[in-house]
């Protein structure tokens, strides 16, 4: 579904049909994704450039769209590695037929990111790691898989925990202000997805992803729309219908 609100040509009809029925719940939902696609891209190249890092860690990376991270971190960083990482067989299979192009870049994982021991254990997860070097892990669109009693505040916390000082952490997520709208919207996409996404939640949750963390390009979690440090202050777009792509980067201690 987030392939096709990308404009994406290979879902099934019934990701199209669901994509349908939710875009009259939420009509520009489509241009959230864009927003989180276009901020994962500026914040892998803001690192790479301005911060050296070359080894990435894609969480629930989806089905592939150029530019993938590891050409965007390439273009200043030539040797990145990036570990995508998925648990939709699709998604996993579009990845490695692409990624084929050269497995020096990027390699595929099959994995529940719940399950932080297994993919830090995995031996091209431990290469990026036993370096000492910053490692970036991305969650764009992934942290609403997992429902508040699962505690994805205590994932996030033993990730970045685990890594080593000096790595970054990037966080979209969707948010509304209004709970009668996150819970109309998270109640559809949670049937719609057999409950693996659709969390939504408020700001105020968003922003407890960064306990501990020093916010980078911003003072405060906010509208990634508008994060774009190290360039002159522009407006962010309007976000459409009270719905906001939260979140921001932040480095590891």
């Amino acid at each position: 579904m987030y392939d096709h609100l990308l404009g994406g040509q290979g879902g099934y009809a019934s990701d199209r049909r669901a994509c349908a029925q939710l875009l009259d719940l939420a009509p520009r939902l489509s241009e959230l994704a864009a927003f989180n696609r276009a901020f994962l891209g500026r914040a892998v190249r803001h690192l790479a450039a301005q911060h050296e890092v070359r080894r990435y860690l894609d969480l629930g990376s989806g089905i592939p769209h150029r530019p993938h991270v590891h050409e965007i971190a390439r273009e200043s960083r030539p040797d990145t590695h990036v570990v995508y990482v998925d648990n939709d067989p699709v998604a996993l299979g579009k990845s490695r037929l692409v990624l084929a192009e050269d497995p020096t870049a990027a390699t595929v994982l099959c994995a529940d990111i719940r399950d932080t021991a297994s993919i830090l254990r995995h031996p091209r997860v431990a290469r990026l790691l036993e370096a000492g070097l910053p490692v970036a892990v991305l969650c764009g669109w992934v942290l609403e898989c997992i429902p508040d009693d699962e505690d994805p505040w205590a994932l996030v916390r033993d990730l970045t925990g685990r890594l080593p000082g000096g790595s970054y952490l990037v966080v979209s997520h969707l948010t509304h202000d209004d709970p009668a709208v996150r819970a109309e919207v998270g109640d559809f996409l949670g049937k719609a997805l057999g409950r693996h996404w659709g969390n939504i939640r408020p700001r105020r949750d968003v922003a407890r992803f960064f306990t501990g963390l020093r916010m980078v390009g911003q003072d405060a979690p906010g509208d990634v729309a508008g994060w774009n440090p190290g360039h002159p202050p522009q407006p962010a777009p309007r976000s459409p219908g009270g719905w906001v792509q939260y979140g921001g980067v932040a480095r590891v201690p």
